[in-house]
C-alpha cells in the first residue's frame, strides 16, 4: 500500500513536469518573478543564517573531520543512487553504487574513508531526476526552491518523490536528518565561492540560473533547449 502511494506521488510529480514543458515557449523562465523573490529570500537566509553557521562549522571542526563527515554522508546516498540507476535502466551505475557502498561501509569505517575511490571506483552521482531525464520527461521550467536553490520542475518533483519514498522506508526523521546534514555540509564547502561569485555578478540570479542549467544540460542533454531558451530570455 505504502509503495503504491509513493509510486503514485512520483508519477504525479513527474507528470507535472511533463505538462510544464511548454515553458520553453515563454523564454525558458516563465516563473522568473516568483523565482527572483525566492532567490532574494535565499540570499538573505544565506547571509544571516547559513554562512555564519558554515563559518562556525569550519572554525570548530578540523578539515580532516569535515572531510570524513562529508564522505560518510555521501556513502549513505549510494543505495539511493543504486535505486535510481535501476529505475533508469542504468544497471551499471546501480551495481557501481552498491559496490562502492559495500566497500566503504565495511572497509571505510562506514564511509568516513572512500576506500572504493582509492581502488578505482570513484563516485558516479545519479538520482531520480537523471532517471526521469532518461525516460524522456521534459525538465519543465526553471525553478528556485526555498533554501535548496536552483532546480527545475522535473528535478524538484523527483527530489520530493525520493524524499517520500525514503521517508516511508526509513522514517521521516532519519531522512530529514541525512538530507539536511548533507545539504549543509555541501554548502559549507562552497559558500565562500558562492558569495564571491554573487559579489562579482551583475545579476546573481541570472548567473546562478545559467550555471545550473549548464550543469544539468551536461548531465541531461535533453535539457539543453531550456538553457538556450533561458539565454534568449536574458537577451530580450
Amino acid at each position: 500500500m505504502r509503495n503504491g502511494m509513493v509510486l503514485r506521488a512520483a508519477l504525479a510529480g513527474l507528470a507535472m513536469a511533463a505538462v510544464a514543458s511548454p515553458a520553453l515557449a515563454h523564454g525558458g523562465d516563465p516563473l522568473e518573478r516568483v523565482n527572483r523573490y525566492t532567490h532574494g529570500f535565499n540570499v538573505t537566509l544565506r547571509a544571516h543564517v547559513l554562512s555564519p553557521a558554515a563559518r562556525l562549522y569550519a572554525a570548530q571542526v578540523p578539515e580532516e573531520v569535515r572531510q570524513g563527515i562529508g564522505k560518510a554522508l555521501s556513502n549513505l546516498g549510494e543505495p539511493v543512487t543504486a535505486l535510481a540507476g535501476l529505475a533508469g535502466g542504468e544497471f551499471g551505475i546501480a551495481g557501481h553504487a552498491l559496490h562502492r557502498f559495500g566497500i566503504n561501509t565495511v572497509l571505510g569505517y562506514g564511509g568516513v574513508r572512500d576506500v572504493a575511490a582509492e581502488r578505482g571506483l570513484p563516485p558516479r552521482p545519479f538520482g531520480l531526476a537523471d532517471a526521469a531525464c532518461g525516460w524522456g520527461v521534459p525538465s519543465g521550467p526553471y525553478l528556485v526552491l526555498p533554501i535548496l536553490g536552483p532546480s527545475t520542475l522535473r528535478d524538484a518533483a523527483a527530489s520530493i518523490a525520493t524524499g517520500l519514498a525514503l521517508s516511508q522506508a526509513l522514517g521521516p526523521e532519519a531522512v530529514l536528518g541525512w538530507q539536511a546534514g548533507s545539504s549543509f555540509h555541501g554548502y559549507a564547502e562552497v559558500h565562500r565561492d558562492l558569495d564571491a561569485a554573487d559579489a562579482h555578478a551583475l545579476d546573481p540570479y541570472a548567473m546562478q540560473r545559467s550555471a545550473h542549467l549548464q550543469r544539468r544540460a551536461l548531465a541531461c542533454p535533453g535539457d539543453a533547449g531550456l538553457q538556450v531558451a533561458a539565454g534568449m530570455g536574458e537577451e530580450e
